[in-house]
């Protein structure tokens, strides 16, 4: 059972608990812990400990990974940084955590992708208002953890950022609103722009809403189903060019 204003915040499905395997975790603060998948073999009915987290903070994004992967940590404010996990040292369940990303006053984190080196993998970038972008992963460089990152998308110009997540071409991307709305679209109708481009309309957003998450699925055949306004969803709308000298 939970305890009193606790909450599920993500969900793994695991098979096997390997040594050489591990639970990457990361919270809304920016402190992020990397622990063996063998620490949670035997889950008491109860639960397990799995991260001891500062006050006013929560664990919202947890990866499985083989110990060598590479990771992007996003911010609502529009910030990003690409490191190496074996920059966070393994930490027992108890332990706190370490420092992923400095974030600026009243910025939090909002999403933790891990990197994939195939050809036509992409960093998505989704905004609270709608906006999508997908950018090559070579232009995010290689940071040591813990600093600020990189400009990853101009919020100021294209409103806050809901997500980000590693997506391949022949992917779909599910975005869902704050008032419950819901659509799925083909990845490939989401444009590889720069960090400094703004993104095409990927969902049309109502009034006093906002997209709150996103997810990778596999790819869907075409369908006359309709969309949220009650059309048919069509291509992604290219949205206002944006400059790149700021």
């Amino acid at each position: 059972p939970l305890e009193k204003d606790e909450k599920i915040t993500s969900m793994i499905r695991m098979s096997e608990f390997e040594e050489d395997s591990f639970l990457v975790m990361v919270t809304k603060q920016g402190v992020i812990k990397r622990t063996e998948t063998s620490s949670y073999r035997n889950v008491r009915k109860g639960g397990l400990i799995a991260i001891n987290l500062d006050e006013g903070d929560e664990l919202a994004w947890v990866r499985q990974t083989d110990g060598t992967s590479e990771l992007i940590v996003a911010t609502r404010g529009g910030m990003a940084i690409r490191f190496d996990e074996q920059d966070a040292r393994p930490l027992s369940r108890s332990a706190r955590g370490v420092r992923a990303i400095t974030l600026e006053e009243g910025d939090e984190v909002v999403g933790m992708a891990r990197v994939r080196k195939n050809g036509d993998a992409t960093v998505l970038t989704v905004s609270e208002s709608g906006l999508g972008r997908r950018t090559e992963v070579s232009q995010y460089r290689l940071q040591s953890r813990g600093g600020k990152g990189i400009r990853n998308y101009y919020v100021d110009r294209n409103g806050p950022v809901a997500g980000v997540k590693m997506v391949d071409g022949d992917d779909d991307v599910i975005l869902i609103t704050d008032d419950g709305v819901i659509i799925r679209i083909p990845v490939q109708e989401i444009t590889v722009q720069s960090r400094y481009g703004g993104g095409v309309r990927a969902m049309r957003v109502a009034e006093d809403s906002r997209v709150v998450t996103l997810a990778r699925a596999p790819k869907e055949e075409a369908s006359d189903e309709e969309g949220p306004d009650g059309e048919p969803d069509g291509p992604a709308e290219e949205a206002a060019p944006e400059e790149s000298g700021s």
